[in-house]
């Protein structure tokens, strides 16, 4: 019967130290590892440089609920490429999902919420998803798959309204959560984070129009620096009433330009 190899366990071999070194005979076993071991051949199989990725989102606290904001850009690359792809999803009347980067891993978490959900309405016992109950179990899905070594690169946000309370955590592709009064994902974590905390120090003290109209100034400035952002965007605002959703388009004002140089 002929045997078989397998080149991902460890073999034995005996080596003639004789032929070698001329040191007289030896029969000694030698251990030979493998090659790679099993993970390190799947490793190679993982999503570790995204294709289609989504820019920054941002979220912050007002006095009464949560504002949020994403473009509808997918990347591909460098090129802007799918040009309606909105990144904020409805989970129920009080609780909203927003995702940036990998949007293929996007759609996964989107598509196993939904399954998540539809199992929760098969029960048929009156409970529903509440924004704290998803924070953790995104949580836990994230942490799973990094410990899994294939980590979905792709960064979460979870708002609502939880206990009559405005809610809002984020979760990274490395399972780390925290939440916070404001939260900016991608490089509005760089351009944006600091002037608008300053403002936002008192963010429970602005009303709804006021939120929002500081929402569209951070997407106009984040438009005007970031190199895969688009001008089309979504708001998502939720409070108490219920979740409202406006399709917007950021008009910049370019007059400045003509007079900057030596900038590049």
């Amino acid at each position: 019967m002929a045997s078989t190899f397998n080149p991902f366990e460890a073999n034995y071999d005996t080596i003639n130290d004789k032929d070698d070194f001329n040191i007289g005979n030896s029969n000694k076993n030698y251990t030979i590892d493998p090659l790679e071991t099993e993970a390190e051949r799947n490793i190679r199989t993982r999503t570790v440089t995204p294709v289609v990725t989504g820019s920054s989102v941002t979220a912050f606290i007002f006095n009464g609920g949560v504002i949020l904001a994403a473009d509808v850009l997918g990347s591909y690359g460098s090129l802007a490429k799918y040009r309606n792809l909105p990144r904020i999803h409805q989970v129920n009347d009080r609780t909203i999902l927003a995702l940036g980067g990998d949007l293929s891993d996007a759609d996964y978490i989107k598509e196993a919420i939904d399954a998540k959900i539809e199992e929760d309405l098969v029960q048929e016992d009156g409970s529903e998803m509440t924004p704290l109950a998803l924070y953790a179990w995104c949580t836990r899905l994230m942490y799973y798959r990094r410990t899994q070594f294939n980590p979905l690169l792709t960064s979460v946000v979870v708002a609502g309204i939880e206990n009559n309370e405005p809610f809002l955590g984020r979760i990274n592709d490395k399972g780390s959560a925290f939440k916070e009064f404001l939260i900016m994902t991608g490089i509005a974590n760089h351009l944006a984070q600091g002037w608008i905390r300053t403002i936002l120090e008192n963010s429970n003290e602005l009303n709804k129009d006021q939120a929002e109209r500081l929402m569209d100034r951070i997407v106009k400035q984040l438009f005007y620096r970031d190199c895969r952002a688009f001008a089309r965007y979504r708001v998502c605002i939720v409070t108490k009433d219920g979740v409202e959703f406006k399709a917007k388009e950021v008009q910049p004002d370019w007059s400045l330009a003509p007079t900057l140089r030596n900038t590049e």
